[in-house]
């Protein structure tokens, strides 16, 4: 089952009562959708697999969003180090780390900008950490919102076509661990 298919049943509601709608889209959906897409090897998103001996990976990813933010935890688990007598010597970290973006509506899709680490434990890892971020995060939350209604409504209403002149965002925001967005559109229907 795709990872927004939770946006699906909730637009149905949403179109089928009135213009002005609110889209939900709950944390768990964000992070299902994280998780089919990144942390697909034994729930893990390798940064680094050279040898067992050096190896860096985030796990557990956990989304929540408050204060306006889509926020992402992880675990961080590494290892640097030689075989030496079969055995690897080195050091190793483990620590959480959190991301966070501002979602937004532009032209037509939701997603989300402002991508920063917000807590991180161990400073030198920050420039392996931020790009990573900076890819990932926008990916957890994209969706083409007049296509997906549009896509939605035209399954619903064969053999009518469905078409939509005008889909505004009024608002979105992060808060209580769901994005919402105050949708107005404009839904003709031949």
């Amino acid at each position: 089952m795709h990872a927004f298919a939770l946006l699906t049943i909730v637009f149905a509601a949403a179109l089928a009562s009135a213009a002005d709608s609110t889209l939900v889209i709950e944390n768990t959906a964000i992070e299902k959708k994280l998780r089919e897409q990144f942390f697909t090897d034994r729930g893990r998103f390798w940064l680094n697999n050279a040898d067992a001996c050096n190896q860096s990976w985030l796990e557990s990813p956990k989304v929540t969003a408050s204060a306006g933010r889509l926020r992402i935890g992880v675990f961080f688990s590494g290892r640097v180090g030689a075989q030496v007598g079969g055995q690897c010597v080195g050091g190793s970290d483990a620590f959480n780390v959190m991301a966070s973006g501002k979602p937004f509506y532009r032209d037509g899709r939701l997603g989300v900008e402002d991508i920063r680490i917000d807590s991180l434990s161990k400073e030198i890892y920050r420039p392996l950490l931020q790009p990573v971020f900076s890819s990932m995060v926008p990916k957890a939350l994209d969706v083409n919102l007049k296509e997906t209604v549009v896509g939605l409504m035209a399954g619903r209403t064969a053999p009518y076509e469905v078409e939509i002149n005008e889909l505004v965002a009024t608002e979105v925001t992060a808060d209580a661990d769901r994005v919402n967005v105050k949708l107005q559109f404009d839904l003709r229907v031949r």
